[in-house]
């Protein structure tokens, strides 16, 4: 594996590292983002993120708000596969959306943001004419010590905010280090966001603690997921066969 870039900057060291065509961003030993151009969905834990949107049939998923967006993962992910056509990226790490556009290609179809996320979905939820998107991720991690911690709240008042952010039919996506703490998310115990989000799907592959739980208003249609990936593999050869690492599950409140 080479290294494309490095720089230590305000006491966090990054690395831009590439091998053969997939490029990989580290912060302090942690791996934020990767994307192979040639290989979209490729195993890595950041295919299960992209995955809800493929049971949506294709143009129905045209604005995504991505919150830590990282250098792009998954927004390159959403641009190849859905074709989504606006992705608003927010991130506390202006050097890690300067990468994004720098390395990762994502000035096309993406505003990125550099702001606190749990702030600025905060002031969204509470403005008059909030922005509205067909999808929302949440993937807000930093690291300690070169481990993922999370660093924003997954209470119900968080969801709530969240929730006044998606259009009629939209979903919820939340990336989980933690599995136990799944069934106690608020999309599956509270009463109004169950009416709001009757479809849920937890994704996950062997060998990665990560849980990826998304909350639709829209169901997951099997029949749409297939023949999208179906067309995946047709023009991307080398993406066939990683669907057998992907397992889904419908989750379970406690």
């Amino acid at each position: 594996m080479a290294i494309v870039w490095s720089q230590t900057i305000e006491s966090n060291h990054y690395e831009v590292r590439s091998a053969g065509a997939t490029l990989r961003l580290y912060r302090n030993g942690v791996n934020h983002s990767q994307w192979n151009p040639n290989r979209p969905l490729s195993g890595c834990i950041w295919d299960l993120i992209a995955l809800p949107a493929l049971y949506q049939p294709k143009g129905s998923i045209e604005s995504v708000l991505m919150l830590g967006f990282g250098a792009g993962t998954v927004a390159r992910k959403l641009r190849e596969l859905v074709e989504t056509e606006h992705i608003v990226g927010i991130d506390i790490d202006p050097i890690h959306l300067s990468i994004a556009d720098g390395f990762f290609d994502c000035s096309e179809g993406c505003e990125l943001v550099a702001a606190d996320a749990v702030e600025w979905v905060q002031g969204e939820a509470a403005a008059p004419d909030a922005a509205a998107f067909d999808m929302i991720v949440d993937d807000l991690y930093a690291e300690e010590e070169e481990m993922a911690v999370r660093c924003a709240p997954l209470d119900l008042e968080w969801c709530q905010h969240l929730a006044k952010l998606v259009k009629p039919g939209g979903m919820l996506v939340f990336n989980m280090i933690e599995p136990r703490k799944v069934p106690h998310l608020p999309p599956l115990t509270d009463t109004e966001l169950q009416q709001q989000f009757p479809y849920a799907k937890v994704f996950r592959m062997a060998g990665y603690e990560n849980r990826i739980a998304a909350f639709s208003g829209s169901p997951f249609v099997g029949a749409v997921f297939k023949e999208q990936l179906r067309e995946i593999c047709q023009r991307y050869p080398r993406c066939r066969g990683v669907e057998k690492r992907y397992i889904a599950s419908k989750p379970k409140a406690k």
